[in-house]
C-alpha cells in the first residue's frame, strides 16, 4: 500500500517537471498558439501581428540589408584610424641597382671593403645578393578635403535611412497580414452563410415535395427546389475552398507553416466613428510618422554631404607616414635599422575634369531628391485623403448594409410564409432567398472593408 502511494507520488511530480519544463519552453521558444475554448489554438490579431514580426521572410531580409549598412558605418568609421602594416620580405637578385641597395641597406661596407663594392667590376656584376627586410609602416590621413569625416556621416546616415526602411516594411507586413487575416474571417462568414442557405434551400426542398404531395403545388416546383439545392451546395463547396486559400495566405503573410492549423479569435465589428479624425491632423500625422517620408529626408540630407564631399575633392590632401625598416643579409642576425618620417601634401590641379562631372552629378542627384521629395509629400497627401474618405463611405455603407440585411431577412420570413399559404411562387421564394444572400453578403464586406479601413488609415499614416 506504501509503496503504491509512494509509486503515485513519484508519478505525479515527475508529470508536473515535465509539465513546467513545456511550458517554459513553450514561453521561450513562442511557437505554440494559447488554446481557445474550444481546445483548439487560437489567434487574434495581435498575434498574428506577433508572429509576423517574428517570422516574416520579407522582415528578415530587410533587417539583413540593415546589418549590412552597419557594417558599411564601421567600414567608413574606420577611416578616422591609422593603417599599420608588416611586411616581411626576401630579395635574392644580380639587379645592379637593387644589389647595390641592399647592400646600403644592410649597412656592412667598411674601409676595408668599400673599394670592393665600389668597382665597376662589382657594380656592374654584383652576383647573386641576399637581403632580408622587415617593414614596419604606419599611415595617418590629416585631412582628405573631407573625404573621411563626410564619408562617415553618409554611412551613418544611409543606416538610420534603411532603418526607415524597415520599420515602413514592417508597416506594411502588418497591413497584408490584418487584410488576410481578416480576409479568412470573411470567408469563414461566407462559409458559414452558405452552410445557413444550403439548410434553408433544403428545407424549401422538403416544402415543395410535400405541398407538391398535397396537390398544392406542380411538379416543376419540386424540380426547382432540387436545382436551387444543387446549386447552393455548389456554392457551398467554393466558399469552403476559399476559406482554406485564405488561410493559407495568411499563413504565408505571417511566415508560419502553411498548414498551421489555429482558431481566429477576433471578428468582423462594426467600428463607430472617431470624431476626433480629419484629414488635416491625419496629413501632419503623416508627414511626422511616416518612415518612408523620413527616409527620404534623410536620402536628401545624405545627397547634400555627396555634394560637400565631390567639392571637398579640389581641395588639397594632407597624410602623414612613418616607416621602420630592418635589413640584413641572414634572417635577422645583426640587422641594420632605419626608419622614415613622411608627410605628403597632395594637389589635385587637373584630373581631366573628372571631379568636375562628379560635382554635377551630386548636384544632380540632390536636386532629384527634391523633386522626389515633392512627388512623395503630394503621394501622401492623397493616401491620406483617400483612406479617410474610404473610411467615411464604408462607414455609411456597414449602417445602411446591416438594415438592408436585417430587412432582407424579415422580407425572406413573410415570402416563406406566403409560399406556404400558396399565395406566391417558388421562383419569387427563391428569388427573395437570393436577396437575402446578397444583402448578408454585402454587410459582410462592408465590415470587412470597414476593419481593414481601420488599418489602411494607420497605414499612411505611418501608425500601425
Amino acid at each position: 500500500m506504501n509503496r503504491n502511494k509512494k509509486f503515485k507520488n513519484t508519478f505525479i511530480m515527475i508529470t508536473a517537471v515535465i509539465f513546467f519544463a513545456f511550458a517554459i519552453i513553450t514561453a521561450k521558444t513562442g511557437k505554440a498558439f494559447a488554446l481557445h475554448r474550444n481546445g483548439m489554438p487560437g489567434m487574434s490579431i495581435g498575434q498574428a501581428f506577433t508572429y509576423a514580426l517574428k517570422h516574416n521572410k520579407m522582415l528578415k531580409l530587410e533587417k539583413i540589408k540593415l546589418n549590412s549598412a552597419g557594417y558599411e558605418e564601421n567600414e567608413a568609421l574606420s577611416g578616422f584610424f591609422p593603417k599599420i602594416d608588416f611586411n616581411e620580405i626576401y630579395m635574392n637578385t644580380d639587379n645592379p641597382l637593387y644589389a647595390f641597395g641592399s647592400v646600403l641597406n644592410q649597412r656592412i661596407l667598411t674601409y676595408q671593403n668599400v673599394q670592393s663594392y665600389f668597382s665597376p667590376n662589382f657594380l656592374n656584376n654584383p652576383g647573386m645578393i641576399h637581403n632580408y627586410e622587415s617593414e614596419f609602416s604606419i599611415e595617418q590621413p590629416l585631412f582628405m578635403g573631407g573625404k573621411i569625416y563626410l564619408g562617415y556621416k553618409r554611412a551613418k546616415l544611409n543606416r538610420r535611412a534603411v532603418k526607415k526602411g524597415l520599420s515602413e516594411t514592417k508597416q506594411k507586413v502588418l497591413y497584408g497580414v490584418a487584410k488576410a487575416y481578416y480576409s479568412s474571417i470573411l470567408a469563414g462568414h461566407y462559409v458559414k452563410l452558405m452552410k445557413s442557405i444550403v439548410i434553408t434551400a433544403n428545407a424549401y426542398k422538403t416544402l415543395a415535395e410535400n405541398m407538391f404531395k398535397a396537390g398544392q403545388v406542380v411538379s416543376s416546383d419540386v424540380l426547382r427546389a432540387n436545382v436551387e439545392l444543387a446549386a447552393m451546395k455548389e456554392k457551398l463547396a467554393s466558399a469552403k475552398k476559399n476559406y482554406k486559400l485564405a488561410r493559407y495566405f495568411l499563413n504565408i503573410e505571417i511566415g508560419i507553416p502553411i498548414n498551421s492549423k489555429y482558431e481566429l479569435t477576433s471578428n468582423l465589428k462594426s467600428i463607430p466613428y472617431n470624431k476626433s479624425l480629419s484629414i488635416d491632423s491625419l496629413q501632419k500625422t503623416a508627414f511626422r510618422k511616416r518612415p518612408d517620408y523620413k527616409a527620404l529626408l534623410l536620402n536628401k540630407k545624405n545627397m547634400g554631404l555627396g555634394v560637400k564631399e565631390a567639392e571637398g575633392k579640389f581641395l588639397p590632401k594632407l597624410v602623414a607616414g612613418y616607416d621602420y625598416f630592418s635589413n640584413g643579409p641572414a634572417i635577422h642576425p645583426d640587422d641594420s635599422y632605419s626608419y622614415a618620417l613622411t608627410v605628403m601634401l597632395h594637389f589635385n590641379i587637373f584630373s581631366g575634369l573628372y571631379d568636375y562631372n562628379n560635382l554635377q552629378k551630386s548636384k544632380s542627384g540632390y536636386n532629384t531628391m527634391l523633386e522626389y521629395q515633392g512627388l512623395l509629400k503630394n503621394k501622401i497627401e492623397m493616401q491620406v485623403r483617400k483612406a479617410y474618405l474610404q473610411y467615411k463611405t464604408d462607414l455609411m455603407n456597414a449602417k445602411v448594409a446591416k438594415l438592408a440585411a436585417l430587412n432582407a431577412k424579415q422580407t425572406l420570413k413573410i415570402t416563406t410564409n406566403r409560399y406556404k399559404a400558396g399565395m406566391t411562387t417558388l421562383i419569387n421564394l427563391d428569388r427573395t432567398l437570393d436577396e437575402y444572400k446578397a444583402a448578408k453578403v454585402e454587410y459582410l464586406n462592408t465590415l470587412f472593408r470597414l476593419n481593414v479601413d481601420k488599418y489602411y488609415i494607420k497605414l499612411v499614416t505611418g501608425t500601425l
